[in-house]
């Protein structure tokens, strides 16, 4: 029984020793790790493994939205009686909704003035808003659009909680660093996510106020009145034809008059000259008569005389 007991105390012994020398191990790599091991291994060391989306692997995931996130758009068009009134009457409405006036233009120069207003109401208000407005005239057109932004808002808040996460451990780390090249490594990292995680919640907190408050644009135009016109018929056929007929006599003996004097005048010059012409023509031509058959033509005596070259008869 002896060689049995001494054998198991050996044991017990040597168990103990490995115990030990173990515990020695994890002691001594835990210092290497914090006096040794160089910082831009172990501020890798501390930047935890992510998946595609962002997400730390084997950490448990941001909670998901349960709330669908959509922005809404609303376009109206409509006309009313006056339109400076209904503008001021808009904006009477969307103060009494808490929203807020984005753009407004107005155009008096048309006839009756034209206007568009974009503003921002809550969502919640938005088709009591559209009630209220469509009130004050007629509707031409009415357009809503919805856009599902839910997958980018839980994206943002699942990247937005590792980034925080991870600024936090390295603000732990930057706090044991004793290196200024340490001190310099940790506080670069921190720089850019610091700077990732303001770009992200700036964009989760502009997608937060689209959601909350919707934008309506509406344009006002003036109603016109459109005449009453009778269907034509024969009594309005020959009317009409009878008034073509009579401005038409009415336009052509305004021409007349319009022409007399100037053929008044033309006569008075072209008719002498036409004359005076004429005459000379007659005259040239019996000239030439006399000359080729050497006597003398028909013409009177007083208006053509023998040439002096040709002798009396004997």
């Amino acid at each position: 029984m002896r060689p049995r007991k001494a054998l198991a105390a050996l044991g017990t012994v040597a168990l103990a020793g490995l115990l030990l020398a173990g515990c020695n191990g994890d002691a001594g790599s835990d210092a290497g790790y914090t006096e040794s091991m160089p910082m831009d291994a172990a501020v890798s060391a501390e930047m935890p493994m992510t998946d595609e989306t962002g997400a730390k692997l084997g950490q448990p995931s941001p909670p998901a939205v349960t709330d669908r996130s959509v922005i809404r758009t609303a376009y109206l068009t409509m006309r009313v009686e006056e339109v400076n009134e209904a503008l001021g009457e808009v904006r009477s409405l969307v103060r009494a909704r808490n929203g807020i006036i984005a753009a407004e233009s107005l155009a008096s120069g048309v006839p009756g003035g034209f206007a568009s207003i974009t503003a921002q109401v809550p969502a919640d208000d938005l088709q009591a808003f559209l009630d209220d407005v469509t009130a004050l005239g007629e509707v031409d057109s009415l357009d809503i659009t919805a856009q599902d932004v839910t997958t980018q808002v839980i994206d943002l808040d699942a990247r937005i909680a590792v980034l925080e996460g991870s600024i936090d451990r390295m603000t732990d780390l930057l706090a044991e660093a004793q290196r200024i090249e340490d001190i310099i490594a940790i506080e670069s990292e921190l720089s850019l996510r610091q700077a990732d995680l303001d770009s992200l919640t700036s964009q989760r907190k502009y997608l937060a106020e689209q959601v909350s408050m919707s934008t309506v644009t509406i344009s006002l135009s003036p109603i016109t009145q459109v005449a009453d016109v009778d269907s034509p018929g024969f009594l309005s056929g020959l009317q009409t034809g009878w008034s073509a007929f009579v401005a038409l006599i009415g336009f052509a003996i305004t021409a007349l008059g319009f022409l007399i004097p100037f053929v008044v005048v033309a006569g008075l010059i072209l008719i002498p000259v036409t004359v005076l012409l004429v005459r000379r023509s007659h005259r040239t031509r019996k000239v030439q008569a006399w000359d080729a058959s050497g006597e003398p033509s028909e013409a009177p005596a007083d208006d053509v005389s023998p040439p002096s070259s040709l002798s009396s008869p004997s």
